[in-house]
């Protein structure tokens, strides 16, 4: 399964678009982690075949109906995905690890910060991924995660 990850496009909606396009449209799910509710929601009616799972962030107010946060299993892989605001994002990580742990998930996946990460951090016995795709609005950064059983293999693009 191949997911297109966007964060803080902060009224920037042609370049989700345009990361799409990229893809050739082709991917199974895309997922928006917040800061641009308005902007997803046009790009949502413009790919109807594709599902869209959305959380909002602390920039996402007026029409906003979207959760803070969202745990999915998609193809086997449990991912905790929010904005990562209510949980202290620009400070660590730390609080969305453990939140993670507790909803026994994969991998959080969050925004935020506008800064890129993939890492992987250990707790226990169990791996947990930190993925943040960076800001598809400042910085023109995404995120690619491919799934299969599993396994997660994540990667960033980039606009020019």
């Amino acid at each position: 399964m191949k997911l297109l990850v966007f964060s803080d496009s902060h009224s920037n909606s042609y370049k989700i678009k345009e990361a799409i396009e990229l893809h050739c449209g082709r991917c199974d799910a895309i997922i928006f982690l917040g800061d641009g509710f308005r902007d997803i929601c046009l790009v949502k009616e413009q790919y109807p075949h594709i599902p869209f799972y959305i959380v909002k962030g602390n920039c996402d107010f007026l029409g906003c109906d979207a959760q803070d946060e969202l745990l999915l299993s998609l193809d086997g892989v449990n991912l905790f995905i929010t904005h990562g605001h209510k949980y202290g994002a620009k400070g660590g990580y730390g609080n969305l690890i453990y939140r993670a742990r507790e909803l026994e998930a994969d991998a959080v996946l969050f925004g935020h910060t506008h800064m890129p990460i993939d890492d992987v951090v250990q707790i226990g016995e169990k791996n947990i991924r930190i993925f943040n795709p960076g800001s598809i609005g400042y910085g023109g950064s995404f995120g690619v995660i491919n799934t299969s059983g599993k396994v997660l293999i994540t990667s960033h693009g980039k606009l020019q």
